[in-house]
């Protein structure tokens, strides 16, 4: 019978090295993997919303067509994760930071996927409205805060693929400017649709939009929360 050790990264049998843990580097280089699915699913997410915003800034209805055509692609990777991760956890039943990790992955995986859902709502309203000219005077108020849950999320993307806890709370605290923004424009723009009833379409249109992007801003508050779920093991609720 033949004693091994194990130490480290090999395993010794009576004094020699036999072989190299390729165990554990299978499932590094699979945590890698994930990590670098997680991310091409949250630069296209990205993209994605920066042709909405850009389609909403322009009301470019082609532009619009695009981003709604491009979803299917999000929604497949989204779910090759949701594979991945299971399958990661069925064979190598990770625990620790790597569980938290993997967890976190999943979680954000669908937060990315709802925010791609956001987009496409966004670009459906673009398709809807029919004449801005009314609402010249919170457009670029729109915009703006269009462009605030956009950084935000970008931002997040980065603070989880890097595993900063510290920039992940600066980020969530932005999204108190998105609110109130959203219900500040609600409100302005219900008084238009009241003292012009011919833009009720397009005004209804435009709130709507408001609400995709108000929810943009909750789903990159959610992905600061996973970064330090992953880094301290503390569920935490920044929405608040």
């Amino acid at each position: 019978m033949v004693n091994c050790i194990l130490d480290k990264e090999k395993v010794h049998c009576k004094g020699v090295i036999m072989m190299e843990r390729p165990v554990r580097k299978f499932y590094d280089d699979q945590l890698k993997t994930l990590e670098g699915m997680h991310a091409k699913l949250g630069f296209g997410t990205a993209a994605m919303l920066e042709r909405s915003f850009q389609a909403l800034k322009t009301n470019d209805h082609n532009g619009a067509q695009t981003v709604i055509e491009s979803d299917a692609e999000i929604n497949k990777l989204e779910k090759e994760i949701e594979y991945y991760v299971m399958r990661i956890i069925a064979r190598q039943q990770p625990i620790g930071t790597d569980l938290r990790m993997i967890l976190s992955v999943f979680a954000s995986s669908s937060d990315l996927e709802r925010v791609a859902d956001h987009a496409v709502s966004v670009a459906k309203g673009i398709l809807r409205v029919e004449n801005l000219a009314p609402f010249d005077p919170v457009m670029d108020d729109v915009f703006a805060v269009g462009e605030l849950a956009k950084n935000m999320l970008g931002q997040a993307i980065d603070a989880f693929s890097q595993h900063n806890v510290e920039r992940a709370k600066e980020i969530a605290a932005m999204d108190d400017e998105v609110d109130k923004a959203f219900r500040e424009l609600v409100d302005q723009i219900l008084v238009i649709m009241k003292n012009q009833p011919e833009t009720v379409q397009t005004g209804s249109a435009i709130n709507a939009i408001l609400h995709d992007i108000e929810r943009i801003g909750d789903y990159a508050t959610n992905l600061c929360e996973r970064v330090i779920y992953t880094e301290d093991a503390d569920i935490v609720n920044l929405n608040d």
